[in-house]
This record gives C-alpha cells, structure tokens and sequence, in this order.
C-alpha cells in the first residue's frame, strides 16, 4: 500500500517550491512592465499617476477654501491685534486695573479731606482727584467689556485655525506625498532595469521553465500515487475474489462429494435383491416349522433392521421388543379355560386315542421372534399343532412369490435409484 504521509509531504514540498518561484516570476514581470509601456507594471503607474491627477484636483479645491479661510483668519487677528493695542494703551494712562481698585480710591480721598490735616490747595486737588477717579471708573468699566470683546475675537480665530487644520486634507496630503515617492522609485527602478531587459526576460524564462518542469513532477507524482493505490486495492480485491472462489470451489467439491456419496449408497442399495431378506426368512421359518433346525433363530426381515442411514436424514431409534426367554410359556387371557384337558378312560386303546388327540390341539407356543417375523411376512401364526402345515404351505407360496417377482422389483429399484441419482 502506497504511503499516503509520504505522499502528501513530497506535494507540499514542491507546491512551496512553485509558490517562491510564483513570486520571484512576479517581480522579474513587473520590472519588465516597468521598461515597456504595455507591461503590468506601466498600468500600475499609469493608476498611480490617475489618482496624484485625483488629489491635486482636491488640494486645487481646498486651497481656494483655505485661501478664503486665511483671508478671514488674517482680518480677524488684525482686529485682536488694534484691540489689543488699544486697551494696552488705554490701561497705560490709568492707574487702576479694576473697578474694585478706583472704588477704594474714591472712598479714601473724602476720609482724608475730612480730616482736616490737608492744607486749601490739596483738598482742591483731592476733589479733582475724586473727579477724575470717577471719570477713571467708567473707563476702567469699558475694559471689561473690550477685553471680553477680544476674547472672542481669539475664540473665532481657533476655530479658523482648527479648519486650516482638517485631518481629512492632512491625510490626502500625505497620500499625495506617497504617491509621489511611490512613481519616483518605480521611474528609478525603470530607468535600472531598462538596459538590463534582456537578462530580465531570460531570467523570465528560466522561472516559468522550472515552474513548469515542476508542476509536471507534482503531476507524475499524484499519478504514480494514484496507480500505486489502485495497484494495491486491485491486488486486494483479487486476493479477495481468489479466497472466494477458492471457498467456492472448495463447497462445490464437498457438495459434489457428499451427493457422489449419497448416490453411490443408493446405488449399493438398490442393487441388493430384492425380498432376499424375505427369502431367506422364508426359508429359516419352514426349517423351523418343519423340524429342522432348533434353538434361538435370527431373522432379517423381521429383527426391523434399518436400511443405511442417507445424509440429511436422521436416524430413527426403532422400540425393540425384548424376547421372552426360553421355557416361559406365555399365559391365556383371564377367563379362559384350557383347552387341553386329561380325561379318563375305560380302556387302554381309547385311552390312547384321547391322549392323541389332546397332543395335537395342545396350543403351540411360538417364540416372540418367529411370531414378529410371520407377522412382518402377513402369515397368521399357527394356533395348534394341527396348523404347522398351513403355516409351512403359506411360507413356501410366499418364498415362490418372492423368488419369481424378485428380479423385477430389483430392476424397478435400480432404475428408481438411477432416476433419484439423476435428480441429484
């Protein structure tokens, strides 16, 4: 699996490798704009030179405003200034600065005339005194109101001065002293690398060759990234198809193993003769009705013997029947007399007759496992003695019935297995 980390580190290196190119492409395009009139660089001057026109329109236009304001400024400062100088001159030929001050006076000069301590001539002089004290004061009066006269006279002039002072016309001046500098070292800049233009333009070239060559190794890498992953996730995904398959297969093969199997037990099982088992207990229970053989006697067909177990199928458990031992007989039901009986006779030779005939209508006891395999084989079991032969004859019809029918059926089974291995 290719590494994703090492990927992405490779592509951010060569992206920061076009970004430094990317810039020093700008600046070497942009001298070159600077030596030609159609170049980038010119436009930015060109805007540059459009925007000084803009702000010089301005300053044309505050200039008028501001001329007028220091016009008004001007006239305003000469008034506060004659003012000023009169009321300096006014204040000289006085003695008193204050009301209060010319008050005190004039209450003062009567106090010492008063006195009488003051010869003619100095109170003539005291009264005019106290006449030109009062004259005094109303000038001292007039003081007040020019000084406050003057005082906004001052006021008007800061407001004047606050106009002159806009931070708007500041700003703009201070854009037009940038702009200014700004095309004053574009036109230094132009006039160095104007004999220089060739070197520009091969240095030009020379970025956008590297630039290029290097976007085409960030592609190559991105594209051999990209079939390195799908290399891995088609590898994957074969590994994946082939485990499946393999799985597949493998259930196939033991799905064909076990029906191979089955149908090879059918077959087995269908070619075994037919009513053989049959036969053979056929034959087993007329040598024994018949007095030829004796003692515990096994049957096939009657022992419910269970065919070979077929998969899928589950096994039945059969009851079995435990056999009665041997010398038990088993008893009649309630109720019942015995048949057989002794009776006594007068002479010796009807005396054997009856005991003769008492012998062959004794009940006859049949053993579980010969009655289970008469009854499997739909022959009644003998009651007596006396029906040994018609158990013997029925037997011996069933074996002849069995032995002529027994290659059909077998074919019939053959052929139904085929069919049902076919079906497989």
């Amino acid at each position: 699996k290719p590494d994703k980390k090492a990927y992405d580190a490779e592509q951010d290196k060569i992206k920061a490798e076009i970004d430094a190119l990317q810039i020093k492409l700008t600046s070497v395009r942009d001298k070159i704009g600077g030596t030609t009139k159609s170049g980038p660089g010119n436009d930015h001057r060109n805007a540059l030179r459009a925007e000084l026109d803009s702000i010089r329109d301005k300053q044309s236009a505050n200039k008028t405003s501001r001329g007028k304001v220091l016009d008004q400024l001007k006239s305003l400062q000469d008034g506060a200034q004659k003012k000023i100088k009169d009321l300096q001159a006014a204040k000289t030929k006085i003695n008193f600065k204050t009301v209060a001050e010319v008050d005190a006076h004039i209450k003062q000069v009567p106090n010492i005339v008063e006195s009488g301590n003051m010869k003619l001539a100095e109170e003539k002089r005291a009264l005019q005194d106290i006449s030109s004290s009062k004259r005094n004061r109303r000038a001292v009066e007039g003081f007040q109101a020019e000084q406050e006269s003057i005082d906004a006279l001052r006021h008007s002039i800061d407001e004047l001065k606050k106009q002159l002072d806009d931070p708007e016309s500041k700003a703009v001046s201070e854009r037009y002293d940038a702009i200014k500098a700004e095309l004053d070292e574009l036109k230094r800049e132009g006039d160095e690398a104007y004999p220089d233009r060739s070197k520009l333009f091969e240095e030009r070239d020379n970025l956008q060759s590297q630039i290029k060559n290097l976007f085409n190794e960030k592609r190559d890498s991105a594209q051999r990234f990209r079939d390195a992953n799908d290399r891995y996730w088609n590898k994957v995904n074969e590994d994946r198809a082939r485990r499946a398959e393999r799985a597949r297969l493998q259930r196939a093969a033991e799905e064909a193993q076990k029906k191979q199997d089955l149908a090879e037990r059918i077959r087995e099982e269908a070619q075994v003769p037919a009513f053989q088992a049959q036969i053979e207990d056929c034959q087993t229970l007329i040598d024994y009705f018949s007095g030829k053989s004796s003692g515990h006697v096994s049957f096939k067909s009657a022992s419910l013997s269970v065919k070979a177990e077929v998969a899928g199928v589950p096994k039945l458990d059969i009851r079995k029947v435990e056999e009665i031992p041997e010398g038990l007989v088993a008893l009649n039901k309630k109720g019942k007399a015995e048949d057989a009986y002794f009776v006594g006779g007068k002479g010796k030779g009807k005396g054997k007759k009856a005991a003769s005939s008492s012998s062959a209508n004794t009940p006859l006891n049949v053993p579980l496992p010969t009655l289970s395999a008469l009854l499997s084989l739909s022959i009644p079991p003998p009651s007596a003695s006396v029906d040994v032969p018609r158990v013997i004859e029925d037997l011996k019809t069933k074996k002849t019935w069995f032995e002529a029918n027994q290659a059909r059926v077998t074919a019939e089974n053959i052929s139904k297995a085929e069919a049902d291995i076919r079906r497989l």
